[in-house]
């Protein structure tokens, strides 16, 4: 009877901890490490690393294998680059990179911005707007992305105010996050009438 009990004890530590390596495997997987990234991002947290692998395992849940797999390696792409060309926080600016490094990020953007909307329970903006409509919302994306990387704003201090931005950039930035709050407040729409 001791024995069953301890065997038992031991499998409640082990598989806690299997699942735990297994799930941190999925980041590494994209990441390298937390070390990795701690080195290319100055804000990043393991909690938020975590979050980012529970992300991974979630989209995994649902996606399915073709589509996970699909996602994953778009998920790299977009990684490395972050890695690559991302300021402290995180954020790329898209215009140190050569056009041929940015039509690829541009393209995998295209392929993931479906996944994203899809994990966070929203309908395709793909499906949603037409194809210029799309175009013009990834590279707001793009260019949010890029003045938030200029301008040295870590989005973990909350929501970006405009007022923080350098004037040159407030404009321009204004018509991104214009355009991303018109493809989110669709998306809401369509939710509550379906």
């Amino acid at each position: 009877m001791k024995k069953r009990a301890a065997a038992l004890l031991i499998a409640l530590f082990i598989i806690p901890t299997s699942a735990f390596a297994y799930q941190s495997i999925l980041a590494d997987g994209v990441y390298g490490s937390f070390e990795n990234v701690k080195k290319h991002i100055a804000t990043a947290t393991f909690e938020g690393y975590m979050m980012f692998d529970a992300k991974l395992s979630q989209a995994k849940g649902e996606l399915g294998e073709k589509d996970y797999e699909a996602f994953r390696h778009s998920i790299n792409i977009l990684t490395d680059a972050k890695l690559e060309y991302g300021d402290k926080y995180g954020n790329i600016n898209f215009e140190l990179m050569t056009k041929k490094e940015k039509e690829k990020i541009r393209n995998t953007s295209f392929v993931l911005q479906p996944y994203f909307d899809r994990l966070n329970g929203d309908v395709s903006s793909k499906e949603l707007l037409s194809p210029y409509e799309y175009s013009l919302f990834i590279d707001a994306l793009i260019t949010y992305e890029t003045i938030l990387a200029k301008a040295e704003i870590n989005t973990s201090d909350g929501p970006v105010e405009i007022e923080r931005l350098p004037a040159e950039l407030q404009d321009q930035f204004a018509m991104a996050s214009n355009m991303i709050q018109h493809v989110y407040s669709l998306q809401k729409e369509y939710k509550e009438s379906h």
